[in-house]
């Protein structure tokens, strides 16, 4: 079981708690216990992903710049869009560089 589908499932598990203790109308606020966790829960389920590559532009070049997510432990490659100046970070296979930075190639 995955870091998030845990946390996803312990999230549940206190709404239905908040909800089963305001069915039995136990005197704590239980709605502030049950807005609490929804929060939590909708947080998680619409995290957006981290370092997901454009689908857009095919102007990016990829630089030598390559450095490690220190949360996922991902080696990230770093790409630019020699017009606009915008970088995008796209995650690199494992021993793998683009050509480009192989030959030499600067942003």
């Amino acid at each position: 079981m995955s870091l998030r589908s845990t946390i996803v499932a312990v999230l549940s598990v206190g709404i239905a708690v908040a909800v089963i203790l305001g069915l039995t109308h136990f005197p704590y606020p239980w709605f502030v216990l049950a807005a609490y966790w929804s929060i939590g829960l909708a947080l998680v389920l619409f995290e957006r992903g981290r370092y997901r590559p454009k689908l857009t532009g095919t102007n990016f070049e990829p630089t030598s710049e390559r450095y490690t997510d220190p949360v996922t432990g991902e080696r990230i490659a770093v790409y630019v869009d020699a017009a606009t100046g915008e970088r995008d970070y796209r995650p690199e296979p494992i021993g793998r560089e683009p050509a480009a930075v192989r030959n030499g190639a600067q942003p």
